[in-house]
């Protein structure tokens, strides 16, 4: 495969031998840019996905300094998908280093494809942050359109929040005898998204586990049938020795209960349990398929961005 990608850098193909320095530029662009892209693009590199031969470029500024990366891995098989990571130091912004990467990026998932997979339908899919427009305008340019949101939300907990009143909803705090009807719950909230299912044995590994609160945790039910879990724990950014963060980290109502406000009133909930165990903050993850329910989010209980990633996508046939 030909490792060209423009003429700023010096370009060649990545082995395993580069993984330290491409470790060291991830980390460099994360902490120049306050990017989350590098974080997402490490943590599909830990899954240890299949790189195909020549599908890994990095190029080198005239020090021999790895200064911009772009990795094709192959996500699945059946069907064929491939996510397109890449990036570059900020010091060589600008060029149009990351427009070139892309476009290598791209034609070369078509041009394995075409060898080892002849006439099957292609995925692509790459991470664009919202509110940094780069990205997402290039890969527009060429087919690549957003179809997934992911927010990392946050919300200052000095003052107490409103826990709104649902009509036939009452709201319980957790305990470890609703954990299988809660488990089963979230398989079917969530098996639109995936087919994969949160196994009975890591459902309760991650209960079992310190930072998880049941106490700070909220059910909705209906006529004593669970509807709507949000379960919660202890951030991971916590320090022992700081302020104590709340993170809600899976919460989903059933389909035919939304849109009643149900998900609001346990979120709040959850909330007022974090402020009186002495939380001055909390946090939680969203992905969605719009960007409507942030804007509710927002107004009903106060949260506010932190870190707002779009996922783009592209077929090719």
């Amino acid at each position: 495969m030909e490792a060209y990608v423009e003429p700023h850098l010096t370009w060649g193909i990545l082995t395993d031998a580069d993984r330290p320095e491409l470790r060291e530029l991830r980390e460099q662009i994360a902490a120049l840019d306050n990017s989350v892209l590098s974080g997402i693009a490490a943590e599909i590199d830990s899954r240890r996905l299949n790189i195909p031969e020549g599908q890994a470029v990095g190029g080198r500024d005239p020090y021999s300094t790895l200064t911009a990366y772009g990795i094709n891995y192959i996500a699945s098989r059946e069907p064929l998908q491939m996510f397109l990571m890449g990036g570059v130091h900020p010091t060589h912004r600008h060029l149009s280093i990351g427009t070139a990467l892309l476009h290598w990026q791209l034609s070369h998932a078509v041009a394995w494809r075409d060898e080892h997979c002849p006439g099957e339908p292609l995925w692509l899919g790459c991470y664009a942050e919202i509110g940094r427009a780069g990205l997402e305008r290039v890969a527009s340019r060429i087919g690549f359109a957003p179809t997934r949101f992911y927010y990392d939300l946050a919300r200052d907990l000095t003052k107490p929040v409103h826990v709104p009143a649902v009509d036939g909803v009452e709201l319980h705090t957790f305990v470890p005898s609703n954990s299988e009807t809660v488990r089963r719950l979230h398989n079917l909230c969530f098996s639109s998204i995936t087919d994969t299912e949160v196994a009975p044995e890591s459902w309760a590994d991650r209960l079992a586990e310190a930072t998880f609160r049941p106490e700070w945790s909220v059910l909705a039910t209906v006529d004593d049938e669970v509807v709507g879990y949000a379960m919660s724990g202890v951030d991971e950014s916590t320090d022992s020795d700081g302020p104590l963060y709340g993170w809600t980290e899976r919460f989903g109502v059933h389909p035919d209960h939304r849109g009643k406000g149900i998900a609001v009133a346990m979120l709040a909930a959850c909330l007022n349990n974090m402020r009186a165990d002495g939380c001055v903050e909390a946090g939680i993850g969203i992905d969605t398929e719009d960007e409507s329910g942030i804007a509710t989010l927002a107004e009903q209980i106060g949260y506010t961005t932190r870190d707002a990633v779009a996922l783009l996508t592209k077929v090719v046939s």
